[in-house]
């Protein structure tokens, strides 16, 4: 606690520039850097996820309600954006309490939390919405079990695909990509659930409440001959999609010019694809304003020939006996590529031991006492004094006393100056090998600060394609099972492999690379994407009619969710564009590419696809309910008033569909 202290003044006074002669600059660092500036940009980027929530509060409030004072819905929305947040307290608490570890990218949980709550809402509402005026005549708990006939198809095969990935993810060998995706998967669990429950309960209530005439935020106060006003009942999204989009998408040179753009983006970022480069640096994670981050590049850029330094680290050998070994080692090092400069204290021991008695004793085994009298002098020799402190002894070390057994030793060594994966990775390999092939008869292994990252290197192109194939196959079987419709879940299959191959490129003209950031959120990208397709695909089996008919229905009546839900997730992550984190900044720009081609291939190319060749819908007509069958045998005039059904014509002929 005292060196963390002075370390804190140490670093308080050294940026404090007053008083310095002009145009002198210090860069420092101290060993309380990292995790202090970690902080400071996890506590900056709060700020705006806060903002964040509370620009997409007001776009849910907006498009969930309307513009009076009883069919707005302030209380709903933030319940609903509630259910997001307890989600992702039931996630966090339950790995918590499992002891799964916790890392800096499981910060971007929330948002994906968000994105996929606020999806399930939009497609809960807009099923209510096209309920049927026959339906709409059912009393309220029959009529939110038809909103939920089709909306609780929709987010139950969106959140068993979501699952399956996450769950497939979290296979991987990599730890943090492992931890992330298990929080994910109970997170995406735990949010079905409340959707299903906790939200459509308050939805339900919210709706008595509104056929109660009762005011939006204060439920207590009920408005007398209440009319809502004409503005407030023209839904421009509705309007949008039903008069204009689904009509417009349909005509034969904008089906050719969709699959025309598709093809030629896809081609492109195919191309995109094969260059992109797998990196990952620690250092990104730190914020480039940050002191830190301006010592570490001045120090690249001042001192480029300085490489990595590492530490070779023997156990408890045979020490008088493995002597020529560690010889062996540090002269093998010498001579690799990849290592500059060796700093072992086997080479000063053999020159001083040579000066002082001397006898060479260069490449061999020595008598244990001969072995720890000539260590001990060393040790306490001028040349020697320094490397007392990389031996570990079972006792004490006293001049003049052969030294006790050596429980452990090191010695150090730096890299050159390497240039990517292509050199980093042959270095860190080969200084393992050449350990390895000295044979040593007890633990021996040389460590690095940045092998963490290189071993991550050596991996993640292999994690990445593996993880992503499986999620995929996982995609398609879990489509396939809940759609039961081979076609729509190849056509699912190919929007949400089109989509990741365009993301990908977009990370390579955005400069992103390949490291454990970009594999969670490539992960998270088949997650979010899935969901525009899949809702479009399970509508689209639901209707009848032509191809053109069912396409024009299912794009009127699940196009405004959709557009909804994946704009609402654009809105939640807009604002860490600013964000000084590589996380966030990595987050935003993927989730954008996610955005874009996302609601592209979901609203344009696969509406498209599904005009010109899509399968046949399901034999049973989900729309034809036996209690609207019921409705339409008492009365075919029916009047609502105030929630309350009055029949006006009886025994009028029944009609099995309303389509």
């Amino acid at each position: 606690m005292a060196l963390y202290d002075w370390e804190g003044e140490f670093i308080s006074l050294l940026r404090n520039d007053s008083g310095r002669p002009e145009g002198l600059e210090v860069f420092l660092q101290a060993q309380r850097s990292f995790g202090e500036i970690s902080g400071e940009t996890i506590l900056g980027d709060v700020a705006f996820l806060v903002i964040g929530n509370i620009v997409l509060f007001v776009y849910v409030q907006l498009m969930l309600g309307k513009f009076n004072m009883v069919e707005t819905r302030p209380v709903l929305s933030l319940l609903g954006l509630l259910a997001t947040f307890m989600a992702v307290g039931v996630s966090f608490g339950l790995c918590s309490a499992f002891g799964i570890a916790y890392g800096p990218v499981h910060s971007i949980l929330p948002l994906l939390m968000l994105g996929l709550g606020v999806d399930d809402m939009f497609v809960i509402v807009q099923c209510w919405q096209n309920l049927s005026q026959e339906e709409r005549r059912l009393e309220l708990k029959k009529r939110m079990g038809c909103a939920l006939r089709h909306a609780g198809v929709a987010i139950t095969v969106t959140s068993l695909t979501d699952f399956a990935a996450f769950t497939i993810g979290a296979s991987t060998v990599l730890p943090a990509l492992r931890s992330f995706c298990i929080y994910s998967a109970l997170g995406v669990v735990a949010l079905y659930m409340l959707q299903a429950t906790f939200f459509v309960a308050w939805f339900a209530l919210d709706q008595s409440r509104l056929e109660d005439n009762r005011n939006g935020l204060f439920w207590c106060y009920k408005h007398k001959n209440w009319t809502p006003n004409k503005c407030s009942e023209y839904d421009l999204c509705q309007m949008f999609f039903d008069k204009i989009y689904s009509k417009y998408l349909l005509k034969k040179p904008v089906k050719a010019l969709a699959l025309l753009v598709t093809a030629v983006v896809f081609g492109t970022s195919i191309w995109g694809v094969t260059n992109l480069r797998q990196e990952f640096n620690p250092v990104w994670f730190i914020p480039q304003s940050s002191y830190l981050f301006q010592f570490l590049s001045r120090a690249q850029t001042f001192y480029p020939e300085a490489g990595e330094r590492g530490t070779v680290y023997l156990g408890a050998l045979n020490y008088s006996e493995e002597l020529p070994k560690i010889g062996y080692l540090t002269q093998s090092m010498r001579e690799n590529e990849y290592i500059s400069f060796v700093d072992s204290w086997y080479d000063l021991m053999i020159d001083y031991t040579n000066s002082s008695t001397g006898e060479d004793i260069t490449g061999q085994s020595l008598n244990e006492s001969f072995f720890r009298m000539a260590l001990s002098e060393f040790l306490y020799s001028p040349s020697g004094s320094r490397f007392q402190n990389y031996f570990h002894f079972e006792g004490n070390l006293t001049a003049m006393e052969p030294v006790p057994p050596i429980v452990a030793s090191k010695f150090d060594y730096s890299h050159r100056s390497l240039d990517g994966p292509g050199e980093q990775i042959p270095a860190m390999d080969q200084t393992k090998e050449l350990v390895q092939n000295a044979n040593f008869s007890d633990f021996a292994a040389p460590i690095a600060m940045m092998y963490s990252s290189w071993e991550t290197d050596k991996i993640i192109a292999f994690e990445l394609v593996r993880n992503l194939s499986l999620a995929l196959v996982a995609v398609f079987v879990m489509t396939l099972i809940l759609i039961a419709n081979i076609m729509s879940s190849i056509y699912v299959l190919l929007c949400v492999l089109l989509t990741l191959v365009d993301v990908m490129a977009l990370m390579t003209w955005w400069d992103l690379t390949i490291d454990t950031v970009s594999c969670i959120n490539l992960v998270l990208c088949i997650g979010l994407c899935v969901d525009y397709s899949v809702h479009i695909a399970l509508h689209f089996m639901q209707v009848k009619g032509t191809r053109d008919e069912r396409v024009q229905r299912t794009v009127k009546e699940m196009g405004p969710a959709v557009i909804n839900g994946a704009f609402s997730t654009f809105l939640a992550f807009i604002l860490l564009a600013n964000s000084d984190s590589h996380v966030f900044e990595s987050f935003f720009k993927i989730f954008f590419g996610v955005f874009i081609y996302g609601v592209f291939h979901g609203l344009v190319f696969l509406p498209v696809l599904l005009s010109l060749i899509g399968p046949a819908p399901y034999d049973l007509d989900l729309h034809a309910l036996p209690e609207v069958i019921e409705v339409e045998k008492r009365s075919k005039d029916v009047v609502v008033i105030e929630g309350r059904t009055y029949s006006q014509v009886h025994n009028v002929r029944s009609n099995s569909s309303y389509e």
